[in-house]
């Protein structure tokens, strides 16, 4: 699965759309949702400490979402796998991970300055 970022496209939108809340479908679960975006809002509108700490709560939260993904026990079996002493060096766990966390940074870094290069065209010469 190929996941992306999803830019907000406006101000106004959804960050839970409506075909995740009829799959969560749980009135209690929906009021802890609604809940947990205020405080992250509360947060954020207090400045820039709160924007800081909504940040962080917003992150420990994907990290223990990935606990519950296809990635996450994909991970696991093969982690298990490594266990056995039958993978291939270039087939074990962090040599797989590190490779492709190696690339993606990689092209984060050209993006980045990419990016940059584009802004510094833009801007008006003194």
């Amino acid at each position: 699965m190929l996941c992306k970022v999803k830019p907000l496209e406006r101000p106004h939108s959804l960050l839970i759309d409506e075909q995740t809340w009829q799959a969560i479908n749980d009135p209690a679960t929906a009021n802890d949702i609604a809940l947990t975006l205020f405080s992250l809002k509360t947060a954020i509108d207090s400045g820039a400490d709160g924007a800081r700490a909504a940040s962080a709560a917003l992150l420990a939260s994907i990290e223990a979402a990935y606990l519950h993904t296809d990635a996450h026990r994909a991970a696991l079996k093969l982690y298990l796998l490594s266990l056995t002493g039958q993978l291939k060096p270039a087939d074990e766990p962090l040599q797989l991970i590190s490779a492709a966390i190696k690339r993606g940074t990689a092209q984060i870094e050209l993006s980045r300055q990419s990016r940059a290069r584009k802004r510094r065209r833009h801007l008006p010469r003194d």
